[in-house]
């Protein structure tokens, strides 16, 4: 049985990004509930904005980290699954985890495009970034739609890889201590 383990930095990469990526979904989920200053009362400031800037700006930070991992994972093997992993679930891994690394390169690509088309700046921690389009509502809605897309094929990655996790921790084959902290 193969008992190799991931790297530290990958080990590290692979919580950093999961923990973000899940405040992200939470964040996103709860931001595009929020009224818009034009469905309040008068006098009613929303918050909406300050939401948004928000998940902007995590998600520009967690696309900077998904480029290290990426560059990490091509500069770094990792360890091959156990022998006791079927040949159709190590090639269902793989599967999973190239479609992971593509949606994890596209909300970031797709939700930087979709506030380049808005009308409002994108800021970067409240650093104006400069604009590389025009307003375009049609572009800014074909991106909104890709990046909602994306989302959701990102939940079910997430609930397919989960669901393996749990599976292996059960049947004791010891993939899941291969991302382990704890040696």
């Amino acid at each position: 049985m193969n008992n190799a383990r991931y790297d530290r930095v990958q080990i590290i990469l692979h919580w950093l990004i999961a923990l973000m990526i899940f405040a992200m979904i939470g964040l996103g989920l709860f931001m595009v509930e929020l009224p818009k200053q034009s469905e309040l009362p008068p006098g009613v400031e929303s918050v909406r904005a300050f939401y948004f800037l928000l998940h902007k700006s995590i998600g520009l930070t967690l696309a900077g980290l998904i480029i290290l991992r990426l560059i990490w994972r091509l500069t770094h093997k990792a360890p091959a699954l156990p022998d006791t992993v079927p040949k159709w679930q190590q090639k269902a891994a793989g599967a999973v985890h190239t479609l992971f690394y593509m949606v994890m390169v596209a909300m970031p690509l797709t939700g930087y495009l979709q506030s380049m088309y808005s009308e409002y700046d994108t800021k970067f921690w409240g650093i104006v970034l400069p604009r590389l389009a025009v307003a375009d509502d049609s572009m800014r809605e074909l991106f909104t739609a890709a990046h909602a897309f994306f989302a959701f094929c990102l939940i079910g990655l997430i609930i397919i890889h989960i669901g393996a996790v749990i599976k292996h921790s059960i049947a004791g084959t010891g993939v899941s201590e291969r991302m382990s902290l704890r040696k």
